[in-house]
């Protein structure tokens, strides 16, 4: 019976990621440790192996809808992967109580930045990206108000998320997204799309650092793999058909009840 809960709550829960950018643990993860009582170090690396395919999906369906952005994706990765590596171990150290703080304290900001005007001066992380944008080298930014982006701090973005994800199970998406949207400017859809993209490399790495640290229920991982590759065609559905401001809105309430959720982990 708790296999086929956490089926079905797997494909709700992915759906409503794949629409909105996120890997799907920030939803999910609260739902393993209510129903199997996993250590968060176990429940993180079982979510991440089973991120691998359904990342994989959404990103080559939003590669045919053109909603990926190769360039900043690949770059950004460069620091997730680093930071996966690190919060993987950092996991094991830090104590729980404090990761769920600052956890949910860093999504009441994100949520408080997407309904902020991008030229607020409140709005910290466009004006730190801004600041962090003069930064050599550089690459031509398409798809975005921005000409160029600093590598650096794209880089620097990506190790953030990281950590998080490697300590957390999450794909760094919550991260990353409004991070794409807020400082890059770039459009709803192609931020989801290149969120997705990344997460994929990010779940596939820190898995791997799970496997070797034996932090996986491959029996669990299987089970919620199956449910997010359905979740992950509903989802991707769904970002195809919804107006741009829309993805929005449903940015915002995901968040919402992801800071919501992170209270019961």
């Amino acid at each position: 019976m708790d296999y086929l809960l956490i089926f079905l709550i797997s494909i709700f829960t992915s759906a409503a990621s794949a629409t909105v950018g996120l890997g799907g643990g920030i939803l999910l993860i609260p739902f393993i440790i209510l129903i199997f009582a996993l250590p968060v170090k176990y429940v993180a690396g079982t979510m991440l192996l089973a991120m691998v395919p359904y990342t994989a999906i959404a990103t080559i369906r939003n590669l045919k809808n053109g909603y990926v952005n190769f360039k900043i994706g690949l770059i950004m990765e460069i620091g997730s992967i680093a930071g996966v590596l690190l919060g993987a171990h950092f996991s094991a150290i830090i104590p729980n109580v404090i990761l769920k703080i600052v956890f949910i304290l860093i999504v009441i900001y994100l949520l408080f930045t997407l309904k902020i005007p991008k030229d607020s001066p409140y709005n910290y992380i466009a004006r730190g990206f801004s600041r962090m944008n003069i930064i050599p080298p550089y690459i031509f930014c398409q798809g975005t108000t921005i000409t160029r982006c600093s590598s650096p701090a794209l880089i620097f973005v990506g190790i953030v998320a990281g950590i998080f994800s490697g300590m957390l199970g999450i794909g760094g998406g919550f991260l990353k997204t409004p991070v794409l949207l807020v400082g890059l400017h770039l459009p709803p859809k192609e931020a989801v799309g290149t969120a997705l993209f990344m997460i994929m490399i990010t779940a596939f790495f820190g898995a791997a650092e799970h496997i070797y640290l034996h932090h996986i229920n491959y029996q669990i991982a299987l089970i919620i793999s199956c449910g997010m590759m359905i979740g992950a065609y509903i989802g991707t559905t769904v970002l195809k058909k919804s107006p741009e401001e829309q993805i929005k809105q449903y940015i915002f309430i995901v968040m919402l009840v992801a800071g919501i959720l992170a209270l019961f982990r």
